[in-house]
């Protein structure tokens, strides 16, 4: 087989996906912490991957991988209320770290765990729900301070090359790992990460904890997609079952600005 025949679609993987997460980030560091928040944490990465991956596989892995996913969201919930209390506290690279070895150790813990029903992998996402609420439930934003400088000339290739690397890691090893592990690794917040790597160093910890809140509050549209694939990948087909989950998410991140633009209006004319 040609050597182009393999990377060249891989290639082609890559950068599509990589463009679609460069342009969310910059689009988040524009709108500020709370539209900001809510961008990123929408499955800007987790999509993408999903549709490559069903372009290479059939309805049941779809849906092993979306059930594999739905149960590592709970990391990615804990994940995010680390981040609302450790980004205020410690530099971008102590912020980083502590996060995804927090995020790395539950997500192992919660696949050595063995197979999971879609009941347990509801509760573990309302578990740590609970969890994640006891721990930002006292953070108030602060106003956002103006950027420290104009954005560093590698910090849009670096977002692209994150990407680039989590996606087509995904796509590749996809065909050994299996469903499973292909779930887990199809989740990693890597567009969250890149957030925080930006935002971090320009606009301070407090900015990140924000948009980290908001993420937080954005969550439920990424658990909502994995179910609404999980479920319909095999009766309906993946196609539809994708489509369905990118609705899902984009309606719960839409009703969340509107709330946001709501009590905006409200607090203004009580004011």
């Amino acid at each position: 087989m040609p050597l182009d025949s393999v990377l060249l679609p891989l290639l082609i993987k890559v950068v599509a996906a990589a463009l679609v997460v460069v342009i969310a980030s910059i689009a988040s560091e524009k709108a500020g912490p709370f539209v900001g928040g809510v961008i990123s944490a929408l499955p800007v990465s987790t999509g993408p991957a999903y549709v490559l991956l069903a372009m290479e596989h059939d309805d049941r892995f779809i849906a092993d991988s979306a059930l594999s996913s739905l149960v590592t969201n709970g990391a990615m919930i804990l994940f995010l209320a680390a981040l609302v209390r450790i980004a205020p506290r410690f530099g971008v690279g102590a912020t980083v770290l502590l996060s995804s070895a927090l995020w790395i150790a539950i997500a192992v813990a919660l696949r050595s765990a063995g197979d999971w029903t879609l009941a347990g992998a509801l509760l573990v996402n309302l578990a740590a729900y609970g969890i994640a609420y006891g721990l930002v439930r006292t953070f108030r934003p602060g106003q956002a301070p103006l950027p420290k400088g104009g954005p560093r000339w590698y910090d849009i290739p670096a977002r692209a090359a994150l990407v680039g690397l989590l996606v087509a890691a995904v796509t590749t090893l996809s065909h050994v790992i299996g469903p499973r592990a292909t779930g887990v690794a199809a989740v990693y917040p890597i567009a969250l990460t890149c957030l925080t790597v930006i935002l971090h160093p320009r606009m301070g910890g407090e900015t990140v904890a924000a948009a980290m809140r908001s993420a937080l509050l954005t969550n439920p549209a990424i658990g909502l997609a994995m179910l609404a694939a999980h479920l319909m990948a095999e009766p309906f087909g993946r196609a539809v079952a994708l489509t369905a989950a990118l609705l899902v998410s984009l309606a719960w991140a839409g009703a969340l600005l509107i709330w946001r633009a709501r009590r905006m209006r409200r607090a203004v004319q009580a004011g």
